[in-house]
């Protein structure tokens, strides 16, 4: 891909259309000083003192937030979050971002997935992580949930180019008939990519992106195996794959051949926490903008070197930064 290859694609996502349906999550960070800490009076121990606190959308709303600060020509998020004060935060963070949730369903039975990470600070540069406190939905969403959100999916389908899935949760909003509704737009012919944590292995007629051990565990084989379990994705499937393979990129399975997509080099430090949400969102960009599989995940493996970058945040990729990320490359 030639520089001017990479600003003509970037320049066609005006007219992308995409839409994402996944598990929207809050990411809470509480940095507590120690240094102001005292023995509390009531009980032997020292408390935090808490004096910063930095809130961002994490899970499918980074992979939103990573598609927002695309620009493609349309952006539809559908997901769920409960009306506790975490989703009005989680909302609230999404608008910030640029990020329309207008389909996203709010509902009194569920929880707003939210992952809170206490960090300890003292005299020295050290930042120690507590134990993470977890919100989650431990039962399945309600029947009623399940159904706005089904319709908001058939309502997209015809206004869109390309349907993204972040399945990350055990007990989120895509359901098995969610699931089935999504393969059935695939079979249809809707380009839909797929990313899920637990259950990659149950989706067919649609491409798939699991990384290399979430393909080991779906598709057998070895994790070290790339190119294996690329042709083993696709092979399940009946459609094109890609497996990721962190700094090493990715392997891109289709038309009976895997081709390896080298990552791109980063110096260190590098902070690759939520780099899998980068590359699905400009994955799906540059598809919806009319790359070929390979070249978008060309674009995805760039996208996902700037936002390793990023230390202590998830981050996004700009144009703006992925036009300056191959130009270092080609220096």
């Amino acid at each position: 891909m030639t520089r001017g290859e990479l600003e003509s694609l970037l320049g066609r996502m005006d007219g992308a259309r995409v839409a994402l349906i996944g598990d929207i999550c809050l990411d809470m960070y509480w940095r507590a000083d120690m240094r102001l800490s005292e023995l509390s009076r009531e009980t032997p121990h020292h408390p935090l003192p808490v004096v910063e606190e930095r809130i961002s959308p994490g899970g499918a709303g980074n992979v939103a937030c990573n598609l927002a600060a695309l620009e493609p020509g349309a952006l539809k998020l559908l997901g769920a979050a409960g009306t506790d004060w975490r989703g009005d935060l989680l909302l609230d963070a999404l608008g910030a971002r640029d990020v329309d949730t207008a389909l996203v369903m709010r509902d009194d039975a569920v929880c707003t997935n939210t992952y809170i990470k206490p960090l300890r600070a003292g005299i020295s540069d050290v930042v120690y992580e507590d134990p993470r406190i977890d919100f989650e939905n431990r039962a399945p969403i309600p029947a009623r949930l399940e159904s706005t959100l089904l319709e908001a999916l058939d309502g997209v389908a015809g206004q869109i180019d390309v349907l993204l899935v972040s399945d990350q949760m055990a007990y989120g909003c895509v359901t098995e008939k969610v699931r089935e509704r999504v393969q059935a737009l695939g079979a249809a012919g809707m380009t839909v990519v797929v990313d899920s944590r637990s259950r990659i292995g149950a989706y067919q007629g649609v491409v798939v992106k699991p990384n290399e051990v979430e393909a080991a565990r779906a598709y057998g084989g070895e994790a070290s195996d790339f190119e294996g379990l690329a042709r083993a994705a696709s092979r399940r499937t009946g459609r094109p794959a890609i497996v990721t393979a962190g700094a090493l990129g990715c392997y891109v399975a289709e038309e009976g051949r895997v081709r390896h997509m080298p990552g791109v080099p980063v110096p260190p430090p590098v902070d690759t926490v939520g780099a899998g949400d980068t590359f699905l969102a400009a994955l799906g960009c540059a598809l919806a903008a009319g790359a070929s599989l390979a070249t978008a995940a060309q674009v995805a493996n760039l996208a996902a070197s700037v936002t390793v970058r990023k230390l202590g945040t998830t981050g996004t990729a700009s144009r703006a930064e992925l036009m300056a990320a191959f130009d270092r490359l080609e220096s």
